[in-house]
């Protein structure tokens, strides 16, 4: 008698743990972290500008090359000379002092710059 309980006792249990579907444990635990990096993916706003991003389709400027927190050297894309100038930064915004203007760049990302005007075009991170 007592095995007979004990055995209709535990075939609930079994049933549902037979019917639990380790799928859509794994569908929530892809959406966490998904979510998680999503929180800590980094905003153009705290992105430093570090390293050299070439122009895919500027004809004036080659590439720009960032030192520092303020240095950035500019490639001449006609004669391929380089000039040093400075930067500075508003939100996501970089402006590049010229002789001329100034040079207006978006941060996209760590690895993508936006130009603008004269600059127009993706700057690519080597």
């Amino acid at each position: 008698m007592k095995k007979s309980v004990l055995l209709y006792s535990l075939l609930p249990l079994l049933t549902f743990a037979c019917s639990y579907n380790t799928d859509d444990k794994q569908d929530q635990s892809d959406s966490l972290l998904e979510d998680a990096e999503a929180i800590f993916e980094k905003s153009p706003k705290d992105i430093q500008p570090e390293g050299t991003f070439v122009a895919e389709d500027n004809t004036f400027y080659k590439s720009l090359t960032f030192k520092g927190k303020r240095t950035v050297v500019v490639r001449d894309a006609i004669f391929g000379m380089d000039f040093p100038s400075e930067y500075d930064r508003d939100e996501e915004f970089l402006r590049v002092k010229t002789d001329k203007s100034d040079l207006l760049f978006e941060i996209i990302s760590e690895d993508t710059i936006k130009g603008e005007g004269f600059a127009e075009g993706l700057y690519i991170k080597e």
